[in-house]
């Protein structure tokens, strides 16, 4: 598949923000006055939630939590007369959800466990098709097309779990989709739903009901079931249940888990500090940095989401990373924290009620060099390391910029790797920062539309002074049965 890149406006950020939770514990950022902001603002704005959401997905993929979803969120599917017959576990070949996944440079085996569902309602101008889903016992993975007749705008801002029943009960948890539009009337994405799925069965029924598509009234109806047999079979769980002291917190790792299509830890803990403020965090440090038992870096895919409860003082916490080719002994952790340059919102605990966040921001320092063809150019990132730019090239009307990240977490440094033109305006990659292969796990490449030879561009990074890193928390998960 070939899928066109697309760029959010100004507006479409903010938009954003209604859906997008900093800390998946039911909070949103609601409190921005789009005047009020600066540009530099909103592009660091960005960037934390590149960190805190799915590495560099820009803002192509979104959070949210289902019980604070703003409303007239896209809906995309609804339920039928009858579930269907189960589908065999076939692979999928043409995969939605591994298409998008390997253009932003996660290797996961999504088509291989996904089931085909390729069911399609046509209303209104609009038909919409479930291709394909797969689950495991903590998510549920939907890939979809949605194409009209006349252009719809913003389907980016995708959240479905609000009107998903499994087993006809509604949901609660939070998720996360990515998507790109095919041409001006075809759009494909594809969306991750946490929540807690049914443990007495391999095999659930999932109920979506639509009648409302970005203002378009109608009726997309679908039921279909999901085997979580797959997956399940092909992972490995250890359950540690470790406990690490934090220092207004006390946090068990639950389980790890290692499946074809991304590595989770499971954590649970409580609030030791009684008279603990409100802040941008689920907890104190929730920003896992994770590296194998040789030191490479793990891939992040989510980290910092999960839930939280005033009344007992407690919360459960899932930090996501892409999956691993070889199974280490053990994972080292270095928790830290990012601090936003700007922010705001609200909490909201299970009993629905709201509290005003006052988060903390801090503007981290830039650093930037003009490309001037003499290389390597190298970009300090303060106490982290430094980048440093060995090559770039131009072909096929892609410049791609090879570069090295030398330092505590060379992956979260690279993703922190900017190009500007001469404007200062941030560009948007046309391929994201990947990794160049397990063999070189600190190279690193990124491409973007062919730049113009008659213009100056920079490259860019931040000394990372708003990420407050706690070596001294440094702690070990061994992974022993």
């Amino acid at each position: 598949m070939n899928y066109k890149d697309f760029n959010l406006e100004e507006k479409d950020i903010f938009k954003l923000f209604n859906q997008v939770s900093f800390e998946e514990n039911e909070s949103e950022i609601n409190d921005m006055d789009c005047d009020e902001i600066s540009k530099l603002q909103k592009e660091r704005i960005k960037k934390y939630l590149n960190k805190r959401i799915k590495g560099n997905f820009s803002l192509k993929l979104f959070k949210y939590c289902s019980t604070a979803v703003a409303v007239g969120l896209v809906c995309l599917i609804g339920i039928g007369t009858a579930y269907p017959a189960f589908a065999e576990n076939v692979p999928v070949l043409n995969s939605i959800t591994q298409a998008l996944n390997n253009q932003f440079g996660y290797h996961g085996n999504y088509a291989e466990y996904s089931q085909m569902i390729n069911k399609s309602v046509t209303d209104n101008g609009i038909t919409v098709t479930i291709n394909e889903a797969l689950a495991d016992n903590s998510k549920l993975i939907i890939g979809y097309t949605i194409k009209s007749a006349k252009k719809i705008n913003d389907l980016e801002v995708v959240g479905i779990s609000k009107f998903l029943k499994i087993n006809g009960k509604a949901v609660s948890g939070g998720g996360s989709g990515m998507g790109n539009y095919q041409d001006d009337n075809t759009y494909v994405g594809s969306e991750e739903i946490h929540t807690n799925l049914p443990q007495n069965s391999d095999l659930f029924n999932v109920d979506l009901d639509i009648d409302d598509i970005r203002g378009i009234k109608g009726k997309w109806d679908f039921a279909f079931s999901v085997s979580k047999d797959g997956l399940t079979k092909h992972s490995t769980v250890f359950t540690p249940k470790k406990v690490v002291d934090f220092p207004d917190s006390k946090v068990t790792i639950d389980k790890v888990v290692f499946s074809p299509i991304d590595t989770a830890i499971f954590v649970s803990g409580n609030y030791t500090d009684k008279n603990r403020k409100l802040k941008d965090s689920l907890f104190d440090y929730d920003y896992w940095l994770a590296f194998d038992d040789k030191g490479v870096e793990l891939i992040p895919k989510g980290i910092g989401g999960g839930s939280s409860n005033s009344n007992t003082q407690t919360f459960h916490s899932e930090m996501d990373y892409e999956t691993m080719n070889n199974m280490p002994k053990y994972l080292t952790i270095i928790p830290c924290r990012i601090i936003p340059s700007a922010g705001g919102g609200v909490k909201m605990d299970a009993d629905g009620k709201e509290t005003k966040l006052s988060v903390e921001t801090k503007e981290p320092v830039e650093i930037n060099k003009v490309i001037n063809g003499v290389y390597p150019i190298e970009l300090p990132q303060g106490r982290f390391g430094k980048l440093i730019i060995n090559e770039i090239n131009t072909e096929n009307n892609t410049t791609t910029i090879n570069f090295t990240a030398e330092g505590k977490a060379p992956y979260f440094q690279a993703t922190e790797f900017f190009l500007k033109d001469n404007t200062g305006k941030i560009l948007t990659p046309k391929t994201y920062v990947k990794r160049k292969d397990i063999q070189n796990p600190n190279e690193f490449t990124i491409g973007f539309t062919a730049l113009d030879p008659n213009k100056k561009y920079n490259v860019s990074t931040t000394a990372l002074d708003n990420v407050e890193l706690r070596e001294d928390l440094k702690f070990k998960i061994e992974l022993n049965k």
